[in-house]
Protein backbone atom coordinates (compact mmCIF):
# COMPACT_ATOMS: atom_id res chain seq x y z
CA UNK A 1 0.00 0.00 0.00
CA UNK A 2 1.40 3.24 -0.97
CA UNK A 3 -0.10 5.86 1.47
CA UNK A 4 -0.51 9.80 1.31
CA UNK A 5 -0.43 11.57 4.71
CA UNK A 6 -2.43 14.65 5.21
CA UNK A 7 0.55 16.22 5.29
CA UNK A 8 1.68 15.48 2.11
CA UNK A 9 -1.40 16.12 0.61
CA UNK A 10 -1.41 19.55 1.92
CA UNK A 11 2.59 19.74 0.68
CA UNK A 12 1.24 19.25 -2.58
CA UNK A 13 -1.94 21.62 -2.19
CA UNK A 14 0.72 24.57 -1.68
CA UNK A 15 3.19 23.66 -4.48
CA UNK A 16 0.70 23.86 -6.67
CA UNK A 17 -0.51 27.01 -5.79
CA UNK A 18 3.18 28.28 -5.42
CA UNK A 19 3.51 26.82 -8.98
CA UNK A 20 0.87 29.31 -10.40
CA UNK A 21 1.66 32.24 -8.68
CA UNK A 22 5.33 31.72 -7.14
CA UNK A 23 6.72 30.58 -4.40
CA UNK A 24 7.59 34.69 -3.14
CA UNK A 25 3.59 35.01 -4.25
CA UNK A 26 2.21 32.50 -1.31
CA UNK A 27 0.40 34.15 1.58
CA UNK A 28 1.85 34.54 4.90
CA UNK A 29 -0.24 31.60 6.06
CA UNK A 30 0.76 29.65 3.79
CA UNK A 31 4.25 30.06 3.89
CA UNK A 32 4.02 29.24 7.83
CA UNK A 33 1.79 25.80 6.63
CA UNK A 34 4.47 25.01 4.21
CA UNK A 35 7.28 25.48 6.88
CA UNK A 36 5.04 23.17 9.22
CA UNK A 37 4.56 20.93 6.87
CA UNK A 38 8.08 20.58 5.62
CA UNK A 39 8.81 19.81 9.40
CA UNK A 40 6.37 17.28 10.36
CA UNK A 41 7.32 15.70 6.99
CA UNK A 42 11.00 15.36 7.58
CA UNK A 43 9.68 14.25 11.28
CA UNK A 44 7.79 11.45 9.38
CA UNK A 45 10.33 9.92 7.79
CA UNK A 46 13.21 10.32 9.93
CA UNK A 47 10.69 7.87 12.69
CA UNK A 48 9.82 5.24 9.55
CA UNK A 49 13.31 4.88 8.73
CA UNK A 50 14.28 4.86 12.33
CA UNK A 51 11.64 2.02 12.90
CA UNK A 52 12.72 0.20 9.77
CA UNK A 53 16.69 0.15 10.94
CA UNK A 54 15.70 -0.83 13.90
CA UNK A 55 13.85 -4.06 12.77
CA UNK A 56 16.16 -4.92 10.56
CA UNK A 57 18.57 -4.50 13.67
CA UNK A 58 15.65 -6.80 15.71
CA UNK A 59 15.87 -9.61 12.55
CA UNK A 60 19.50 -9.85 12.49
CA UNK A 61 20.30 -10.66 16.08
CA UNK A 62 17.11 -12.82 15.97
CA UNK A 63 14.91 -11.12 18.66
CA UNK A 64 11.26 -11.88 17.09
CA UNK A 65 9.21 -10.10 20.41
CA UNK A 66 11.48 -6.55 19.99
CA UNK A 67 10.80 -6.81 15.95
CA UNK A 68 7.20 -7.61 16.22
CA UNK A 69 6.78 -4.21 18.48
CA UNK A 70 8.99 -2.32 16.25
CA UNK A 71 6.72 -3.68 13.53
CA UNK A 72 3.42 -3.09 15.35
CA UNK A 73 5.04 0.82 15.57
CA UNK A 74 5.68 0.68 11.94
CA UNK A 75 2.35 -0.29 11.01
CA UNK A 76 0.69 1.96 13.16
CA UNK A 77 2.42 4.62 11.95
CA UNK A 78 1.47 3.58 7.87
CA UNK A 79 -2.14 3.55 9.67
CA UNK A 80 -1.99 7.28 9.61
CA UNK A 81 -1.71 7.72 6.08
CA UNK A 82 -5.10 7.50 3.89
Amino acid sequence: MIGIHPIHRRLAQIQMKAEMVGYDQLTQEDQVELRHCLIVNGQLVRRLDELKQLSFIAYTVDDRDWQHEICKQIEELEAKMI
